[in-house]
């Protein structure tokens, strides 16, 4: 397996827990989520994004330690042409949702509730960036 492809999963991974169980946390216990203060939303986000790091560092200790130094890792213009679809369809899916975001959500909804639309957005985009990078190693890419 090549170590941009396990980085996907590895970052899919940590997406999916970190964040899938933040939001179901504010999404279930709306109540106890706006009765907290701003130190404690901030503490919970600041939370969530530690944890995302502490994972993502931890996976690159490890690809460190077990990389094998006879081995260097080579990009490819494969590579390349995966990175640069992938970023172009997440780009695409980024800019929509800001749209969104930015355009629409200030005239119904505010504060809290245009950060985490936000923040989903940025989650969906990385979702759809190192899902195409999955795929594009597991299937082929079809340009």
């Amino acid at each position: 397996m090549l170590p941009q492809e396990r980085f996907a999963y590895v970052w899919l991974a940590a997406l999916a827990l970190v964040f899938g169980a933040y939001f179901i946390a504010v999404a279930l216990v709306p109540a106890a989520h706006e009765t907290a203060t701003e130190l404690g939303r901030i503490t919970l986000l600041g939370a969530a994004l530690v944890l995302l790091a502490l994972v993502v560092g931890v996976d690159r200790l490890v690809a460190h330690f077990r990389a094998d130094e006879d081995e260097p890792v080579i990009t490819d213009e494969r590579d390349l042409l995966v990175k640069q679809h992938a970023t172009s369809a997440a780009y695409y899916v980024l800019i929509a949702c800001m749209i969104v975001v930015g355009c629409v959500m200030p005239f119904e909804a505010g504060g809290w509730d245009i950060v985490h639309a936000a923040l989903f957005a940025i989650v969906l985009a990385e979702v759809v960036h190192h899902g195409l990078i999955l795929i594009a190693y597991r299937r082929g890419l079809r340009a």
